[in-house]
């Protein structure tokens, strides 16, 4: 039976052991991390980005700090990528992480920033399949968008039923409409499966 889960309920919910988070099929495009160095140095000091990597076990080679386009990553870095962030600097709490992402989804490619406030949400969210495809290599999401709201519907991946995943994507949305100046209705996710997940958003024009 499907359940609607907000973004507060989704940071609550328990963490995946990392053996199955680690074990999750599927690449992330590098580009889809933005440069989370730079934003995590900017805060948490020089240092702060070479300090991810040791806990997470992987190599500036493996990891830079602004990923490119070119670069494939396993999809769990991203998870623990937001995780060890937390458990680091924000005590545990993921919902102490969004400022963080809001800073990395509005301000770490300028020319998107500027793009999607000229497209407007209907736009961008219409695009959210496509931009799927284009940075991750497992599942598919079917983009739904009119004037007022929208429908992203994740099918088909492990990585979908993740916890961390669904916050992160979630929290995305909202942020974006933050840094869009766009007031949000309503923001919740769908849990629909192990499998599958759906993010059910509305606005004000």
């Amino acid at each position: 039976m499907s359940r609607r889960v907000t973004i507060e309920e989704l940071a609550a919910t328990p963490r995946w052991p990392l053996e199955r988070i680690l074990a999750l099929p599927g690449l992330l495009r590098g580009n889809a991390l933005r440069g989370w160095g730079t934003h995590v140095a900017r805060h948490w000091g020089p240092g702060a980005p070479d300090r991810v990597r040791e806990l997470l076990g992987v190599s500036a080679t493996t990891l830079p700090d602004v990923p490119a386009k070119r670069d494939w990553l396993p999809i769990w870095v991203q998870l623990r990528l937001a995780q060890v962030i937390v458990d680091e600097w924000c005590g545990g709490d993921m919902l102490g992480f969004e400022d963080l992402f809001a800073e990395t989804s509005g301000t770490g490619d300028k020319v998107m920033r500027w793009a999607a406030a000229q497209l407007g949400p209907t736009a961008v969210l219409r695009r959210a399949g496509s931009y799927h495809a284009s940075v991750c290599t497992v599942g598919s999401c079917d983009a739904t968008a009119d004037a007022r709201s929208a429908r992203l519907d994740f099918r088909g991946a492990d990585v979908f039923g993740n916890p961390t995943w669904r916050l992160l994507n979630t929290m995305s949305i909202r942020t974006m409409f933050t840094f869009m100046k766009k007031r949000l209705v309503t923001i919740h996710g769908v849990d629909v499966s192990p499998r599958d997940y759906v993010i059910e958003v509305a606005w004000t024009r």
